[in-house]
């Protein structure tokens, strides 16, 4: 399950596991979180989808999968290294391998049983932290179904308690604010804004460890989100946890 044997660690404060649907969103949604947790509490970055065969070249090629995955696999565990994270890889099979664009829609039946087996290895992820562990789920404002089965099965198996959900980029920088926000209100989600404006040069080094997965537009979709949410005060990240 994990390229170091999970241990249970209580001491230093609650746990802050990251869960990434793929390698590069945390990086992408939740960096000022991830800089943010507290010192002495080592974060776990899970990244749930690591098999792809995603290149910005369509078609895409199934047969370079053991390649484009090593190579991502690679830059995540040098973004985790870089930033003091422990990393577990859970090795599913990502949208491009599964329904490549272009090609037949995945079947319902097939979703609902990855859904089971998703929620049956992230149920042996959270077992392994305690109840008071904070857990980072992507919002799913993108609609991208890898997004949605991690953010639900997290969000199933955890409730609402210490989940905070983290805006999936560069998607969100796309449909309008209010947009984002309705659809933020109806899972009963209140916003946060986490001021990046001194973080951004880190936060541009953190994603650089993932120069294979940004395309030309992603640096300057992302930055123009922070700004949107800065509203000309500096730049921001925003994340949502449940209204009190």
């Amino acid at each position: 399950m994990s390229e170091r044997a999970w241990r249970r660690r209580d001491e230093g404060g609650p746990e802050h596991v990251f869960f990434s649907p793929h390698p590069d969103d945390v990086a992408l949604g939740a960096y000022a979180s991830l800089l943010g947790v507290p010192r002495g509490v080592v974060p776990t970055l899970v990244t749930v989808f690591s098999q792809s065969c995603w290149e910005f070249e369509l078609p895409v090629d199934p047969s370079r999968a053991l390649q484009v995955s090593s190579l991502r696999m690679g830059e995540d565990r040098r973004f985790a290294r870089a930033h003091g994270a422990d990393l577990v890889h859970l090795g599913f099979r990502d949208t491009s391998l599964r329904s490549p664009p272009g090609g037949a829609p995945e079947p319902e039946e097939a979703l609902a049983a990855l859904a089971t087996r998703l929620r049956l290895a992230l149920e042996e992820v959270l077992a392994c932290v305690s109840p008071e562990a904070v857990c980072y789920v992507p919002l799913g404002i993108s609609s991208h179904v890898d997004h949605l089965l991690v953010r639900d099965a997290v969000r199933a198996l955890r409730g609402d308690r210490g989940v905070v959900y983290y805006e999936d980029l560069p998607y969100s920088a796309h449909p309008p604010e209010d947009e984002i926000v309705d659809y933020a209100w109806a899972l009963g989600l209140s916003p946060r804004c986490l001021d990046v404006t001194a973080l951004w040069p880190a936060k541009l080094r953190g994603l650089s460890f993932y120069a294979s997965q940004l395309e030309p537009l992603t640096l300057p979709a992302v930055e123009a989100h922070a700004r949107r949410l800065g509203a000309g005060r500096g730049l921001c990240e925003r994340v949502w946890t449940v209204a009190p």
